[in-house]
């Protein structure tokens, strides 16, 4: 039976809209999984129950809510899981394939994956005949990070372009809002298939990769207040960006840039955003002029 939830994103008072999701198919690697199940290939490595006092970090739970993660520990060569091919319903605006991910040393106070430490994940729309290489999640870049599921990094890309995005800590040790916690790909609602594989390396027994809650969402707008409307009105390019936004608007009052959990991360009033030190993503622009709000879906690549 598919279970209806939703999502409700209120983003201050400049806009509001909401959305439905189906879960398609979970894999949360427990005893008995949940289902729709995702079955899979690959090494069965599991952990559970909570880190230690003396690890890093401490007292933190290795699966969601204390419950059954898949792990990565010491495995230089790297452990892959194959996800089975899914046949997508249609009638949905887009999917999202999206995981928690945890980054510990579970035999010390410090330490954690470094930059050599890293989860791939690749997508396939023929059934495994093709693979492209969209995601990749490493250690901090300096030195040694750590983080809880708690962490409040997204690292959620569109499937486009099919180039590698990657997403680190800059910072050594615990990395609470840098640490990449929730983690996935968008996928137009036109797709007929997907096969994912997810790849975890980890060069040292005080490098621990833990995964949870794999899950494949198809997702439905149910109502939109302006939200790419009016396209006349306000024009965001290029999109994709790498960092330089122009905004092409009769006028603009204001503009407020958001992140897919709805945290307002930039606001202004000129014609140009400038996004250039933030983490490569999906992010929502909602412009306000004179007669008219809208809002834009945009990629920073």
């Amino acid at each position: 039976m598919k279970k209806k939830y939703f999502l409700f994103f209120l983003f201050t008072n400049l806009f509001c809209f909401s959305q439905s999701y189906d879960v398609i198919a979970i894999q949360d690697f427990e005893t008995a999984p949940s289902s729709p199940t995702w079955n899979f290939t690959g090494p069965v490595v599991y952990n559970s129950g909570t880190s230690s006092s003396s690890a890093a970090p401490a007292n933190s739970p290795i699966g969601i809510n204390n419950s059954r993660a898949w792990e990565t520990t010491a495995v230089s060569a790297g452990l892959t899981l194959e996800f089975e091919n899914i046949t997508l319903p249609s009638g949905y605006d887009s999917f999202l394939f999206e995981f928690k991910l945890a980054a510990m040393n579970l035999l010390g106070t410090t330490g954690g994956p470094d930059n050599l430490d890293y989860i791939q994940v690749e997508y396939s729309t023929d059934n495994g005949q093709t693979y492209i290489q969209r995601l990749r999640i490493r250690g901090a870049t300096n030195n040694n990070s750590f983080w809880e599921y708690s962490a409040t990094g997204v690292g959620i890309v569109d499937y486009l372009p099919e180039t590698e995005a990657e997403f680190y800590p800059t910072d050594t040790g615990l990395a609470t809002t840098e640490g990449y916690s929730t983690n996935g790909i968008t996928f137009p609602g036109t797709i007929s298939q997907l096969k994912i594989r997810i790849t975890a390396r980890s060069s040292s027994s005080s490098d621990t990769w833990l995964i949870d809650n794999v899950t494949l969402k198809g997702i439905t707008t149910l109502s939109s207040n302006d939200f790419e409307t009016n396209a006349k009105t306000s024009r965001l390019f290029p999109n994709p960006t790498s960092g330089i936004l122009n905004i092409d608007s009769d006028s603009i009052i204001e503009y407020s840039v958001y992140d897919i959990l709805g945290n307002t991360i930039i606001s202004g009033n000129s014609n140009t955003i400038d996004l250039s030190d933030k983490p490569k993503g999906m992010y929502f622009v909602t412009i306000q002029s004179d007669n008219s709000k809208t809002t834009h879906k945009i990629i920073k690549q």
